[in-house]
């Protein structure tokens, strides 16, 4: 009976002194023995629960619910979040003790672990996490515009604007309409759109709707069956749409696209799906389109030109690229970025002079940025030396040098002589590169009565001119 005895009052102290708490119940869920790290964990005192059933301690708000019921129920170990009144979270996992018959559970013994810290170092870390993620997608959205900037080559508040909602449109699968003057760069934004997005390892197909005659354009958009149709290829065609599946369609020049082609379009954006020439079988497609036009949509809507229903559907997101004229500040990004791939290209070390660069940026563009390019590379070429000079320009910008002398370094000249020598230089080179006074008029954008009225006042001969 003594060493029965001792062996209680140790295991007694073992339970008492244990780290983790301990609580005990018989096989009616009443609370026979809690230790002190229950007490030090969860704040209860052994009086408040010492003889009460759980179904008590629960109903009164104690615990909130109760793992040696579980067990009970259950007839197995079960492991629960417990929370406190107090606002603690405890690990409670609970272990039934069976008799030696494994009939009736004697007792039920509780594990009880306090895991606020661990909780709120979770949420935590969870919070770190979110934040972590939101500043590398900034920093992602921040590196793919500075890439973009690149490619654009420019310090336009309004552009990189533009590139903003470009990079943020890209992230999703809306269709795009882009519109702008002709060389502005549609279709390098398109690009960069398809880059950036989550299809940029699939196809960019482009398909310029001016480009294709009508009796081609549709064998070519939706590929044909053999023999669908006369000089039909006996092997069937793919539509470019099918090779763009998981791609991107670029429709640039949409405006010239037939109403009738436009109709077949719709029902791809709507439904999409296609059927080849010749064919009843339905292809089902997974393309972005993004289309872009220089022309003014409403104004073809309104001839009946272009369906209005196609428009919203294509115009979900929209993007206008100002001319090259509203943002001057991207000519000598631009000249340096076309200057740069002409040296790589020539393995060259060619740069224009300041003279050069006030005449690049004094002139209007008509032609926008594609004609910037084609002005940079003819300089380029002709250039004799390493500096390219301001009369190596082409002519229309060689105008604008002249101008800038005559008003500048004008010397004893009035005000009448200079503008009287200013138009001089102006229409007769027009005309001499134009060949006639019609066309030089019209790229001018001045009557032809004018420019002959000015030829007679100014005394000027052109030889061959109409």
């Amino acid at each position: 009976m003594d060493e029965h005895k001792h062996s209680l009052k140790d295991l007694e102290a073992i339970i008492e002194n244990a780290y983790d708490g301990l609580y005990i119940t018989d096989g009616d869920a009443n609370t026979l023995m809690i230790n002190k790290a229950y007490e030090r964990i969860t704040g209860i005192k052994r009086e408040e629960v010492l003889g009460k059933n759980m179904r008590e301690l629960v109903s009164s708000g104690v615990i909130d619910r109760s793992v040696s019921l579980e067990v009970i129920e259950k007839r197995s170990p079960v492991t629960i979040m417990q929370e406190l009144r107090s606002g603690k979270k405890l690990l409670v996992t609970g272990t039934p003790v069976f008799n030696m018959a494994k009939m009736v559970i004697k007792l039920v013994v509780t594990n009880v672990r306090d895991i606020t810290e661990l909780i709120e170092l979770k949420d935590r870390l969870h919070e770190a996490t979110l934040e972590a993620n939101r500043y590398l997608a900034e920093l992602d959205k921040i590196k793919r515009l500075q890439q973009q900037q690149t490619k654009f080559a420019t310090k336009s508040k309004k552009m990189i604007e533009i590139l903003e909602t470009a990079i943020k449109a890209s992230q999703f699968d809306s269709n795009i309409l882009i519109t702008g003057e002709s060389g502005a760069g549609k279709g390098l934004m398109a690009k960069l759109i398809h880059e950036s997005s989550g299809r940029k390892d699939n196809p960019f197909i482009v398909i310029n709707c001016a480009g294709i005659p009508e009796d081609l354009f549709e064998s070519e958009l939706f590929g044909y069956e053999p023999g669908a149709f006369s000089g039909a290829s006996v092997k069937g065609k793919k539509g470019l749409l099918e090779v763009a599946d998981k791609g991107t369609v670029f429709l640039d020049e949409i405006g010239d696209m037939s109403l009738r082609l436009q109709a077949k379009l719709l029902r791809v954006i709507e439904e999409k799906e296609m059927n080849r020439l010749g064919s009843t079988k339905t292809i089902k497609l997974n393309v972005r389109i993004i289309a872009a036009t220089n022309q003014d949509i409403d104004v073809l809507i309104e001839n009946k030109k272009f369906r209005q229903d196609l428009f919203f559907r294509i115009n979900t997101i929209s993007i206008l690229i100002p001319p090259l004229r509203e943002r001057t500040e991207d000519v000598i990004p631009l000249v340096q970025h076309f200057t740069q791939r002409m040296n790589e290209r020539y393995g060259m070390k060619r740069h224009f002079s300041s003279e050069a660069i006030q005449a690049l940026m004094s002139y209007s563009y008509p032609g926008n940025v594609r004609e910037l390019s084609n002005i940079v590379e003819q300089a380029f070429l002709i250039s004799k030396g390493d500096v390219v000079e301001a009369d190596e320009l082409p002519f229309q910008l060689r105008n604008i040098v002249d101008t800038q002398s005559l008003i500048f370094d004008g010397g004893d000249r009035t005000y009448n002589e200079i503008v009287n020598l200013m138009e001089y230089k102006i229409i007769k080179n027009a005309v001499e590169k134009y060949g006639s006074t019609h066309k030089a008029a019209k790229n001018l954008k001045i009557s032809q009565s004018t420019i002959v009225r000015k030829m007679k006042k100014l005394n000027i001969k052109v030889r061959n001119s109409e």
